[in-house]
């Protein structure tokens, strides 16, 4: 994907969801309502909402149970030598501690992007919370900034985001156990990943996350997917691209 040409939606929201931290504003009212910024990780439900495992002792915590605002800026410029060409895009809305019902299903999405989480996520002081995006701040590059609707950039597809989310369980287990060379194909060729043994950890209408060890990779589908059948297809379509290119 070539970040200087992100145009659409489903683009925007692979970059967010290729990346797993950023940092978090929030509004301080013990301080007169003035903005504080913290380092969190992310991870991505089915419809590319931000996930987050926050500690009631945190400052951001705090803030956002007394005031639920917040922006997310997620970024790829700091590597470079002029920042201002990097892409990054802020998720403008409102963080909020995620009902009982919600939990399970977002823990299994956090801690398949952050593993090391597992050490703390069941401690008392900790919680779920989720980010409702109504607006999407998107900066390809240096002079290309724009607004993008907030229902542009998250699916609204509730059928297709079930299905996924009932399909993704066998997926990722048959992916891991039956094509594993396949899935190693794709990281080398068309992810340019070195090493052998990558294993799908997730996947989502717009893709598969991918780790080694302590790396991780995003994989897109050309196409997003609404149930396990387009999964399959975009599968098997992106596993000859590698075959035929490497």
């Amino acid at each position: 994907m070539n970040d200087n040409a992100i145009s659409d939606g489903q683009q925007v929201r692979c970059f967010i969801r290729a990346h797993g931290a950023g940092a978090l504003a929030s509004v301080d009212p013990g301080h007169g309502g003035a903005p504080s910024n913290a380092l969190v990780t992310y991870a991505c439900d089915f419809d590319g909402s931000p996930l987050f495992l926050f500690s009631t002792l945190s400052e951001h915590t705090r803030n956002l149970a007394k005031d639920k605002r917040a922006a997310l800026l997620v970024e790829a410029a700091k590597g470079r030598r002029n920042p201002q060409t990097g892409p990054r895009v802020t998720l403008a809305g409102t963080v909020a501690k995620l009902p009982a019902r919600d939990i399970e299903a977002a823990r299994a999405r956090f801690l398949a992007r952050h593993p090391d989480a597992a050490l703390y996520a069941g401690f008392g002081d900790f919680a779920f919370y989720r980010m409702t995006v109504e607006r999407v701040h998107w900066v390809g590059g240096f002079a290309q900034a724009r607004w993008i609707p907030a229902k542009r950039v998250m699916i609204r597809d509730k059928a297709a985001i079930a299905a996924i989310a009932e399909a993704a369980p066998g997926v990722i287990e048959h992916m891991n156990a039956d094509h594993a060379d396949a899935i190693d194909l794709c990281a080398r060729v068309l992810l340019g990943r070195k090493g052998a043994g990558w294993r799908l950890t997730g996947i989502d209408p717009d893709g598969c996350d991918l780790r080694l060890g302590a790396r991780t990779a995003r994989l897109d589908f050309d196409e997003m997917a609404s149930d396990a059948g387009d999964c399959r297809t975009q599968l098997v379509t992106l596993t000859k691209r590698a075959r035929a290119t490497g």
